[in-house]
């Protein structure tokens, strides 16, 4: 039986204790939401080794989450230092490139040809790529060599894809996502680009898949706790406070089949007194939360 809430109430005002960070865990590539034996893994935690990713955040890849174009030339751009390769950059025509660490990835893929921009003086960095665009992109880095054989795949539509998707296919970069379809005009997800980039350099030497020392990932703690009714500021501020407890402990308090105990109650006074919930939200958070 759970506490009343009175006594809860109480206790929590009373409990001073501060819980340590969250302490590293084990995860492929330094990243716990990238699990271990998926068709990602190894690549992702190529990339990782290689120093072409560093993740979203601490601990985080978001490997389903769309990848823009700002991002991917920046992936190509270190890629490219891993080739040997020492990127000249002649500068970009583009105003609406703004974050610091994509300028010379942008500059160096428009001095080198892989992108001639969205217009002459747009590259449209947050914009997802999508999976025909990202084939040219890597096709242009790759010199541009032409097919023998064409692809397969019925939904490649736009003229200036086929050698591109073509020549992934000849060479095994891609599959598609069925025998006949590629689902060009879909936005690539972060696991995808990760694994075309794999193929493309067919790495020998890659890093060992040994789990290494990671930070918590907190996406999937911050959208938990929204999803329970806290705010995102207060999501935001608890999640470092509860990720030690791990998703399938919260999953299972959460739909009533683990037992409460002691961890949750000192999580959840430590949120309280980290400050992450105004006083006129006490009741509610903690009614939430216990």
């Amino acid at each position: 039986m759970r506490p009343d809430f009175r006594t809860l109430t109480a206790a929590l005002a009373l409990t001073t204790t501060i819980l340590a960070p969250a302490a590293p865990i084990g995860a492929a590539g330094g990243f716990s939401d990238v699990e271990a034996d998926r068709w990602y893994t190894a690549p992702i935690s190529w990339m990782a080794a290689e120093g072409i990713t560093t993740g979203t955040e601490p601990g985080c890849f978001s490997p389903h989450a769309a990848v823009s174009r700002g991002q991917i030339v920046t992936f190509l751009y270190r890629l490219a230092h891993t080739e040997g390769v020492l990127p000249v950059t002649d500068g970009h025509p583009f105003d609406d490139v703004v974050r610091a660490y994509q300028h010379e990835p942008v500059a160096w893929a428009y001095s080198a040809g892989i992108t001639t921009g969205t217009s002459a003086t747009t590259f449209a960095p947050d914009v997802d790529v999508t999976r025909g665009d990202f084939a040219v992109l890597l096709w242009r880095h790759a010199g541009g060599p032409q097919p023998l054989t064409d692809h397969p795949f019925t939904d490649v539509y736009r003229g200036y894809q086929q050698a591109a998707v073509s020549w992934m296919a000849e060479n095994g970069i891609t599959t598609g996502t069925s025998p006949t379809t590629f689902s060009a005009e879909d936005s690539m997800t972060r696991a995808e680009a990760a694994t075309f980039l794999y193929r493309f350099v067919t790495p020998t030497d890659v890093a060992p898949e040994a789990p290494v020392e990671s930070d918590h990932c907190l996406q999937w703690y911050r959208d938990f706790l929204v999803g329970l009714g806290l705010t995102a500021d207060e999501a935001a501020c608890a999640a470092p406070h509860v990720a030690d407890l791990g998703r399938v402990y919260l999953a299972g308090v959460a739909h009533d089949t683990h037992t409460i105990s002691d961890p949750l109650f000192e999580a959840i006074a430590d949120v309280v007194n980290a400050g992450c919930v105004p006083p006129d939200r006490y009741a509610a958070v903690i009614s939430i939360l216990w």
